[in-house]
């Protein structure tokens, strides 16, 4: 268990004056009740799995509850997989694996009792990997993939000087476009001048609602990328990746499956009765997608997240087995009838925070009433984006374009002060740590900006690229991670050193990260599916394969009891991952 200490996280300050100390579950899911209890109201399934060729090393096992509509994942260890604590119920099982194929068996689980399955798989014949950008294109749907990607198995796979010859506007390119975009961007597409000079001009028009925000600030602005240099991006992507280019992709690494590494991790999946409100005034319809999770500090087992594309807020009960009645959505009404696009979120003292990318507010919700007060920000069109609180009750906000700014907004009298941060800062993360020092960083600025009330002076600690979260450990450290460079950055706010991490596998992106209560860091990887693993006092990395293909989470959030929270998939299945949640209960909160 997580315990309030002189080392605490801003995630658990934030848990002062709330309810305490949550009551174990079995998975999270069982009510309070003595171990011993638990133990008899649940069941266990396990068994070996095998083929022929091939070899089982760390493979993914899925029991889905088709009742209550929970889907469970653990790893094989020496070819023998285990669920422990299962609530009673049919489940539908089947090995979870590209490389593979596995029968789907139905079978009953009962409280008190072992069910044993077996199951044999088959390896599927030797195809070609996909590369870095069919990899991590479902975390690019907003930043430059489309539809018009190709089909992995007619793709050359190269290295990046093959793929993007070097030159000066590759590092322009690298330099200014590629913090955002990423390694999946550009190279999935095939345009003419013309394309492409749309596609890049949307980067520079300050109503061109690139992310669905509001006109107001572009993206890029032309004191960072000058008329001329904007042009010669437009030649440089015609030139190499035009009608008649090559489909290319980046060349990757296999991930091996450490099993100890694996041993009694599981994640645990929501399926969400969700209600969609009516179209958008664009005639656009919402979708039942999530963001940002946010694990509640007023009730145990309830997790939040924010429904940029429903304009929504959803509430997940995570102890309510009633697939019926568990989610519970809060539509952000308002009189132009757009997508505010609710992005950031945070509760504080029971309310739900939360700030609107495309609608120019930060709001909130009252549970208690179902009532969302909406209060108008002095930047429109710059999209606020990441928010968190500081002991005062203040929400400190990024804005997602160019806007150069950080700002503050007071709860209590509802003002809103912004700092000039940096030349056409685009902010992203941002974290208030114990001693209320606010830490951002940005998507085209190489650097973490720290913020000291006591001086009120902003600091910028440099980093080799720009990062798109940050997150504070139970030591004080900040940790960021560099979407594009593929490493992590640790700054010691007492002395101001830096120390970068690069993750062992090439043209990973680290998207999020977030500590756990051993401090170890863990890190978003589309690319290769996985949550990281880093434990710094090590230095050893170790990848957890989502529990779905091609997956991608933007955010990541902790409870008290050490589950991972975050929204994943289309539609989107809240999940709990707990890195050693699967063990027998009378080891549970050892494990934790």
């Amino acid at each position: 268990m997580v315990h309030a200490s002189s080392t605490q996280t801003p995630r658990q300050l934030l848990a002062a004056g709330a309810i305490g100390a949550l009551v174990a579950a079995a998975l999270g899911l069982a009510a309070a009740q003595p171990s011993a209890q638990r133990q008899a109201a649940t069941g266990m399934l396990a068994g070996v799995v095998t083929t022929h060729p091939g070899e089982v090393r760390g493979l993914r096992v899925k029991a889905s509850d088709t009742v209550h509509r929970i889907a469970y994942t653990v790893f094989t260890n020496k070819g023998r997989y285990q669920f422990f604590n299962l609530p009673p119920s049919s489940y539908r099982v089947q090995v979870f694996e590209e490389a593979f194929d596995s029968p789907t068996e139905t079978v009953d689980v009962k409280a008190g009792q072992t069910t044993t399955l077996n199951i044999a798989i088959t390896a599927r014949a030797a195809a070609a990997g996909a590369g870095a950008g069919a990899r991590g294109s479902i975390a690019q749907t907003s930043y430059g993939r489309t539809a018009e990607d190709h089909d992995p198995s007619q793709v050359e796979l190269v290295d990046f000087d093959v793929l993007y010859p070097p030159g000066p506007t590759r590092d322009l390119i690298v330099k200014e476009c590629f913090g955002c975009h990423g390694i999946s961007g550009w190279h999935g597409r095939k345009l003419n001048r013309a394309g492409w000079t749309r596609v890049v001009n949307r980067m520079f028009a300050p109503d061109g609602r690139v992310a669905n925000l509001a006109p107001g600030v572009p993206i890029v602005t032309y004191n960072r990328v000058p008329m001329q240099q904007k042009e010669a991006i437009i030649d440089y992507l015609t030139a190499n990746f035009g009608p008649a280019s090559k489909p290319r992709d980046l060349r990757i690494d296999a991930v091996q499956r450490d099993e100890d590494a694996l041993a009694g991790a599981i994640y645990v999946e929501y399926e969400l009765s969700r209600t969609l409100g009516p179209k958008f005034a664009n005639n656009l319809e919402p979708t039942p997608g999530g963001h940002s999770a946010f694990a509640s500090l007023a009730t145990p087992g309830v997790v939040w997240f924010s429904g940029n594309s429903s304009n929504s807020i959803v509430r997940v009960d995570t102890r309510d087995l009633n697939f019926a009645t568990r989610t519970k959505e809060y539509w952000v009404a308002n009189a132009a009838r757009v997508n505010t696009t609710p992005h950031g979120i945070v509760e504080r003292e029971g309310l739900v925070w939360f700030v609107e990318l495309g609608g120019d507010h930060v709001s909130r919700l009252d549970p208690k009433t179902g009532r969302i007060e909406r209060s108008r920000i002095p930047t429109e069109g710059a999209g606020p984006h990441s928010v968190w609180p500081d002991s005062k009750g203040n929400l400190w906000y990024t804005y997602f374009a160019s806007s150069g700014r950080v700002a503050r907004y007071d709860a209590k009298t509802q003002q809103v002060r912004e700092w000039e941060v940096g030349k056409d800062f685009s902010g992203y993360g941002i974290i208030v740590d114990k001693q209320d020092r606010v830490w951002a960083v940005s998507l085209n600025t190489p650097a973490v900006m720290g913020y000291d009330p006591a001086s009120d002076r902003w600091t910028s600690y440099a980093i080799s690229g720009p990062a798109r979260r940050v997150a504070v450990d139970s030591k004080g450290n900040i940790w960021a991670c560099e979407y594009f460079d593929n490493k992590i950055a640790m700054i010691d706010p007492t002395s101001g050193r830096v120390t970068e991490y690069s993750l062992p596998l090439k043209w990973g992106n680290p998207y999020d990260l977030w500590p756990d209560a051993e401090d170890n860091i863990w890190i978003e990887n589309a690319v290769y599916n996985s949550l990281v693993k880093f434990d710094p006092r090590t230095g050893r990395f170790s990848y957890v394969p989502f529990p779905q293909f091609a997956a991608h989470t933007p955010k990541l959030d902790r409870d008290k009891e050490g589950t991972l929270w975050f929204t994943l998939g289309r539609p989107t299945r809240l999940t709990g991952f707990k890195p050693k949640g699967n063990v027998p209960e009378a080891g549970r909160d050892r494990a934790q």
